[in-house]
């Protein structure tokens, strides 16, 4: 614990203090912990892909990291500054001010809000530290206020930087390695070893299931021509793939605005990937726009008169193999096979039929007609894995891939397009 009455507190720009001879770590990147991604993933998103940032401490309330760079002065087991005010000042939302030092003019803007870690940055000057903190003010339900008194902040109250902080051994700084991913890799491979045994189970159960269809189903060659919608589009694990890769590189976080969603698309020339973004009370505009920008090099977006904006990237599809031979399933192999598949899984699958619901009683010559099932699949982790259930449907057209941060969720979206049939022309199609 720190000796409150006479703290010797060392300051060493840009990002350390020495406090009675025990490093003291401020100015930390915080991030919201994403279970879907390693450490080490997480730290390049945040870092802008520098890939610099290799250093890391988990927030005490669980649910945020800390990212700091060796390159800047920090080093393993600095205690990390902002975890060490929960015994000192124990309500959920707070904003101080500190000057770190008496002969220099840095300080210390550090905040909570409902229990996490809001804000963590040190300035160099008198100046730009009021005004960040005029700013983080007008933000609602501030339960303490701390800031010196020449400032002259309404329900301020002063507290020695001393005495505000008890340093806590066990909340050091940590190289990046591995360890966390394995909370990721775990249910991953448990759902790639499930996939594998689920998929040697029913190999030969899939042969003999269209061994049974090709002897009840016409040749290919006697079946009606038909559009086929599945052309010029990527087949559904280049599409995964491809989506990954892009919400990867657009993925940012803003402090004071929310990330909603992630939204990627393709149409017969590209992809094209969206996050949308709300603002909090304090969010500022200029800021998002600069970050996006150095982060991932787009423009943002603004809409709802400053409250929301979105940013876009779009990448060429590659060229891929020509999907001409692939000969679609019938509507009933469809649902069959993948109702087997992931319901075993015991998978959050959405599988829709939509095509003709009645068919004419009139003795017309047979027409052929096409139907499609509309499917979804929504999962917390595997994305990638699940796709691969879906590689050897014909037909399939992807649509979308989502990412939810607030609950990391991924919902992936597409259309299966059937084999034509010659059946009586239905009154109704519905699509």
């Amino acid at each position: 614990m720190l000796d409150t009455a006479r703290p010797a507190i060392e300051f060493h720009p840009p990002s350390w203090l020495q406090i009675n001879k025990v490093a003291v770590a401020v100015g930390l990147l915080w991030q919201p912990l994403r279970n879907d991604l390693s450490l080490k993933q997480q730290a390049n998103l945040a870092s802008g892909n520098r890939h610099n940032l290799d250093l890391v401490r988990m927030a005490t309330n669980g649910k945020q990291v800390g990212f700091a760079s060796s390159k800047e002065g920090y080093s393993p087991n600095m205690l990390a500054g902002a975890n060490q005010f929960d015994q000192k000042i124990p309500v959920e939302s707070w904003l101080a001010a500190f000057k770190l030092t008496e002969d220099s003019d840095y300080w210390w803007i550090v905040a909570k809000r409902y229990g996490a870690i809001y804000q963590d940055k040190i300035f160099n000057s008198r100046q730009a530290a009021r005004e960040e903190f005029l700013t983080l003010i007008n933000a609602p339900d501030w339960e303490r206020i701390i800031a010196p008194g020449d400032w002259e902040i309404n329900d301020a109250e002063e507290l020695n930087f001393g005495d505000a902080l008890t340093l806590n051994p066990n909340m050091g700084l940590k190289p990046i390695n591995q360890n966390r991913r394995w909370l990721v890799i775990i249910p991953t491979l448990f759902v790639i070893f499930t996939l594998t045994l689920f998929g040697g189970y029913h190999f030969l159960g899939d042969l003999e299931y269209n061994e049974e269809y090709q002897d009840k189903s016409e040749p290919p060659n006697s079946q009606p021509e038909i559009e086929k919608t599945w052309l010029r589009k990527s087949r559904i694990g280049e599409f995964t793939s491809n989506c990954l890769a892009l919400l990867e590189e657009l993925f940012f976080l803003s402090p004071g605005w929310t990330l909603n969603s992630m939204i990627c698309s393709q149409d017969s020339t590209k992809y094209s990937v969206t996050a949308t973004v709300n603002r909090e009370p304090i969010g500022s505009t200029g800021y998002l726009r600069q970050l996006a920008f150095r982060q991932s090099g787009v423009e943002v977006k603004m809409g709802c008169n400053g409250d929301c904006a979105n940013a876009q990237l779009e990448r060429s599809i590659p060229e891929a193999p020509s999907r001409e031979d692939e000969l679609p399933w019938q509507a009933k192999k469809v649902d069959e096979i993948l109702r087997e598949r992931f319901q075993t899984l015991h998978a959050d699958l959405s599988l829709n039929q939509r095509g003709p619901r009645t068919l004419s009683p009139n003795t017309a010559p047979p027409k052929p007609f096409s139907s499609r099932h509309d499917f979804s699949i929504r999962t917390r982790f595997g994305i990638a894995e699940y796709a691969e259930l879906l590689k050897d449907i014909p037909g399939m057209v992807p649509e979308t891939l989502i990412y939810t941060p607030s609950n990391n969720t991924w919902l992936l979206t597409a259309k299966i397009f059937h084999q034509n049939e010659m059946m009586q022309a239905p009154d109704k199609i519905q699509f």
